[in-house]
This record gives structure tokens, sequence and C-alpha cells, in this order.
């Protein structure tokens, strides 16, 4: 069932600014302060969520590394995941959004995949996981690498069209033929653009005018998931645009 959805990123996750978030038919919890708890909860008493790890918790080296080689780092993940996944269910949430693999990594991890597989099926047990790509994983990127990893977990996918955006131009694949692939195992979509420059600058811009981004935005319209609106407020520049596609899906 196609639902349209909102991240609390677009007021950057303040407590404060909860009330100015536009109606959805679900809404997306990022990253408070643990302190915020509480009102946050009672913010979205009644309405229906999911939450995006790592929540109210924070990762050690403050991103996450599921597949890092260095395995304190591996294990501090795990560990936040754990908690985050727990408390999401005990809030009732309908599912907690994980990424998957570590981005931005060059040494083959490998060894280390039957133990991420094991984690993130043992999460999906707690509540429903969507797993989301990251960019730049030099030995896991394409979508037989995730088709393989959700059907290993029983997980479904978060994707990350922003994410998916730099990693097709930086392994030269179809971001297209990724989604088309992927496309039964897909729950979740995240809307915003993104490009290596654009991200450096400010991270989830709302809109992009390359013919790749617009020609997958018409694509996925015909797709049953839920649309969740992800852009960050440091661009502000094409945000009706974005609300005007969420809006017609």
């Amino acid at each position: 069932m196609k639902r349209k959805g909102i991240s609390t990123s677009l007021i950057k996750s303040k407590a404060s600014l909860i009330d100015q978030l536009p109606e959805a038919e679900v809404y997306e919890l990022g990253f408070f302060r643990r302190e915020e708890l509480e009102k946050v909860i009672g913010s979205f008493s009644g309405k229906r969520f999911g939450v995006h790890a790592p929540f109210v918790f924070r990762y050690k080296n403050h991103h996450p590394a599921p597949t890092s080689l260095d395995e304190k780092e591996r294990r501090d993940t795990y560990s936040v995941n754990w908690e985050c996944a727990l408390l999401a269910r005990r809030i009732g949430a309908e599912y907690v959004v994980v990424h998957f693999p570590s981005a931005i990594q060059r040494e083959n991890w490998l060894s280390v995949y039957g133990e991420a597989v094991k984690h993130f099926g043992t999460l999906n047990e707690i509540l429903p996981v969507r797993v989301e790509n990251v960019y730049g994983n030099d030995h896991f990127h394409t979508a037989r690498d995730y088709a393989s990893f959700l059907r290993d977990t029983g997980c479904t996918m978060c994707l990350d069209v922003g994410h998916l955006l730099i990693d097709s131009k930086v392994y030269g694949f179809s971001a297209r033929k990724f989604v088309e692939e992927l496309a039964d195992l897909i729950s979740e979509v995240h809307l915003y653009y993104a490009d290596l420059q654009t991200y450096k600058r400010c991270h989830h811009a709302p809109w992009g005018d390359s013919e790749e981004f617009l020609d997958l935005l018409e694509f996925l319209k015909g797709f049953d998931v839920d649309f969740v609106i992800e852009a960050t407020p440091e661009c502000a520049d094409g945000l009706e645009k974005l609300f005007s596609y969420w809006r017609d899906l």
C-alpha cells in the first residue's frame, strides 16, 4: 500500500520544531537527543511512524560500521542497532531503518558477511527492518548484492535515492536498472537528491535536474511503498518541487 511519509530530517530532528512538520500518513523519526524522548513519544502518539537507527542512541564513531573489519567498531554498531530496535518496538514503531553495509569502505570485508546476516536477521525478529543502501562500498553496491542480503536476512529495502545516485556515478551502473532488479524487495523510498558535490554542500538536497534523477522519480511513481521525504534544511531550493511530486503520488 502506497503511503506518503515525512522524515524528521526536514526539521533536523529538533523536538522543538515537531509541530512544524507537514501532515503525513507515516513519519520517520530520526536522530533526536535522548533527553527529548518523552516529548517525541508524546508528539507522535496515535500516529503511524517508523524509527531510523540510531534514533536517540549514538554510534561510537558517529557513523554505523556494520561491516568494519575492526571488531570493536562492528560490535558497537550491532549493540546500538539492537538497543534502537528494542526501543522502537517498545514505543510503537512499525519498523526500523538501518544502514548496510558501511559507507565509503575500500577493504574487502566479506569475511564478516555471515556475522552481518545473523545480526540483521535477529534484528528483524524484534521489529521489521528496512535496510537502507549506502554509498561508496567497493565490495557491496550492486542490486544483486542487496537482493542476496535481503533474502538471507528476511529484511526489506529502504531505497535511498540520494545514495543510489551517488553510487551509480561512482560505479557506473544504471540507477533505474538497480531499482528494477530490487522492485519486489523495496518497502520504502527516501526522497531527495544528491550527487557528490551536493552531498558535501548540503547533504540531502530536495531536488535536482539530472536526467537520471527525474527518470527514476517517474519510474518510482508506480510502486506501492512508503514514499518518505528525507530532505534536510541546509538546502531549501527545490523543496516545493519535491512536495509537488510527493503530493501527486
